[in-house]
């Protein structure tokens, strides 16, 4: 893993640097001049990947590891020195008043660096990677996380990142994203923001999916049967969406909210409820029997911790 890059200055530049960092008076604007000419976030996180690797290949969650590691044995990240005559420091230390902005500001980075989805997705998908084919591959990489959290309890480092991924993930998914009140570790910010990015990726699949020609399905939709009706929903990670929207409730009472939700946006008629709930057992719905009793986002696991709701 690689260190922060410390770019080469000469004593010159280092001295006017030095001047003018020590005139700034909003501690914001210390926070840019330093990210400017140094650099604020000091290591190589990795980029956008729409298979979230670096959860399931061992090799790239080591390389996250190895982040965290250091980050956690290092306590001058927020501070440059040069020595030429005399040392000249840059310190960007939060006191506690401004921990909240510290953090605010390093998640903005991350967050800045997010595709744009609409030409991303434009520009990767293919015959055999349709948006349909992207946004089941996404649900599914999602519905895998959801089901380790729920039922994996070592507490190991790669379960740690997928709770606070997660967390980043159903808080953009639900339009209630908390900013961090506390100073926070660069692997936990990029671990929530990666989440926040992850559900505007499964949003901007869907919205690629409503233009025309996306999917063919849409435009025969009034053509399908009950059983297409229901596959075309499952497809398009709507049944997903509901079994976690509804997941607090009991099997009874999940079973048939679930049920008379389908009725209404497939406009049948009551009677068709033991049908419906016959085709869903028989759909590829992927972890079916598992429902969360408690609202993954308030997992808290040792360091890695986002604000729980009030």
């Amino acid at each position: 893993i690689p260190q922060f890059y410390m770019p080469s200055f000469t004593e010159y530049k280092i001295r006017a640097l030095h001047s003018e960092f020590k005139e700034l008076k909003k501690y914001n604007d210390k926070l840019s001049f330093f990210d400017q000419h140094f650099g604020i976030i000091p290591y190589s996180f990795p980029d956008f990947d729409p298979e979230l690797r670096f959860f399931f290949e061992n090799e790239k969650s080591e390389s996250l590891l190895a982040i965290f590691k250091t980050e956690r044995n290092n306590r001058a990240l927020t501070e440059r020195k040069f020595s030429f005559r005399e040392s000249f420091i840059f310190n960007i230390k939060p006191a506690n008043s401004n921990s909240s902005l510290y953090s605010n500001y390093i998640l903005s980075i991350f967050l800045a660096r997010r595709p744009d989805f609409p030409e991303w997705i434009n520009k990767n998908k293919t015959n055999e990677k349709t948006p349909e084919i992207l946004l089941e591959e996404a649900n599914g990489i999602i519905n895998t996380i959801e089901f380790r959290l729920q039922n994996e309890y070592d507490k190991s480092f790669k379960l740690q990142c997928m709770s606070v991924f997660y967390k980043g993930f159903y808080d953009a998914f639900c339009s209630r994203v908390l900013l961090p009140e506390k100073k926070r570790k660069f692997t936990e910010l990029y671990l929530y923001a990666q989440g926040i990015i992850y559900a505007d990726f499964i949003k901007s699949i869907k919205i690629a999916l409503q233009e025309p020609g996306n999917p063919a399905e849409l435009q025969e939709m009034k053509q399908l049967d009950l059983a297409g009706k229901l596959t075309l929903m499952n497809k398009l990670g709507l049944i997903d969406f509901l079994k976690t929207r509804f997941a607090g409730l009991d099997s009874f009472t999940f079973e048939n909210k679930l049920t008379e939700i389908i009725l209404l946006i497939t406009s049948e008629n009551a009677q068709q409820k033991d049908k419906i709930q016959h085709i869903l057992s028989g759909l590829n719905l992927k972890n079916s029997n598992t429902f969360p009793q408690n609202p993954l986002p308030g997992t808290r696991v040792n360091n890695f911790r986002i604000n729980k709701r009030k």
